[in-house]
């Protein structure tokens, strides 16, 4: 089965055990990117061993990127508070990595920069920036079959020219990750 990465450049992390079960709207936008995490990884209910997902963010404006290896990833189950639970780990490491809550699981790995790593060691890779616009892209289910790196939530941020770019239409991460998702399926079949 042929790999897939999927990169998020997520918003900087907020969530605390505390934000995470009120009912506020106090996580609604990072809210989106973990669901995706999830989503990413569970496809026809079936676990997905052949992605690796990086979640680019920052916590106290410095960078980090939690990475999620599919092949060796425990404790991830197909709802929003598993993937939750997992960057509440990844975030108590951050802040304190002796900590028994901030132990890392297995799959589970923090490195400390931004996303510009993961371009430098995909750079051979067919990439594929999937974007949010009124309109969707033509021939967007070959382009996404031809390709094997996922950037999703880079909408401003200019990539080099050599990158592939796709609209799936007006849809939000979690969304895209499933339209995607979808789309590799089917190719897989």
């Amino acid at each position: 089965m042929p790999s897939h990465f999927f990169v998020f450049n997520a918003p900087p992390f907020s969530l605390t055990k505390e934000t995470l079960y009120s009912t506020e709207d106090s996580i609604k936008v990072e809210g989106m990117f973990i669901k995706a995490i999830s989503d990413a990884f569970f496809l026809s209910n079936e676990f997905r061993k052949s992605l690796d997902l990086y979640y680019c963010t920052t916590h106290k404006s410095k960078p980090y990127t939690v990475t999620f290896n599919g092949a060796n990833l425990r404790y991830l189950g197909p709802n929003f508070f598993s993937a939750a639970h997992l960057l509440l780990r990844a975030i108590n490491h951050i802040i304190d990595p002796t900590s028994k809550s901030g132990k890392l699981t297995p799959g589970l790995n923090i490195f400390e920069g931004s996303y510009e790593w993961i371009l430098e060691k995909h750079i051979k890779d067919n990439c594929l920036k999937l974007i949010r616009t009124e309109m969707v892209s033509d021939n967007h289910q070959r382009k996404i079959c031809k390709s094997n790196l996922f950037l999703f939530g880079f909408d401003n941020i200019n990539l080099p020219e050599t990158y592939g770019k796709v609209s799936l239409g007006p849809m939000d991460i979690d969304e895209q990750v499933i339209l995607t998702n979808y789309n590799l399926e089917m190719k897989e079949k």
